[in-house]
C-alpha cells in the first residue's frame, strides 16, 4: 500500500472513530477505542503481522464497534462539537 493510500486509510479510520462518538464519557471511550485500533493497524502495516497481532486487531475492532455503534450515523458538525468535550 503506498504512503498516500495508507495515510488516507488512517485518516478515514480516525474520522470514523471520531464520528461514531453522545455523552462525553461514551464519546471519549469511543474515540479512545478508535485511536487504539488505528495505532495497532498502523503498526501492522509498517511491521507486518503475526497471528497474535491479527487476534489483537480483531479484539480492538470488536471493542470499537461496541463502543461506537450508537453513534454511527452522527452528523459531522455534531460529531466535531462532541469530540471537543474529550479534549478538555
Amino acid at each position: 500500500m503506498n504512503r498516500v493510500c495508507r495515510n488516507a486509510f488512517f485518516v478515514g479510520l480516525t474520522v470514523l472513530a471520531l464520528g461514531a462518538c453522545s455523552e462525553p464519557d461514551t464519546i471519549c471511550a469511543c474515540i479512545e477505542s478508535g485511536n487504539k485500533l488505528n495505532k495497532k493497524a498502523n503498526a501492522i502495516l509498517q511491521n507486518g503481522s503475526t497471528k497474535k497481532d491479527e487476534q489483537e486487531l480483531q479484539k480492538l475492532k470488536a471493542d470499537k464497534r461496541k463502543k461506537c455503534a450508537e453513534f454511527e450515523h452522527m452528523p459531522g458538525p455534531e460529531m466535531k462539537e462532541r469530540m471537543e468535550s474529550c479534549e478538555e
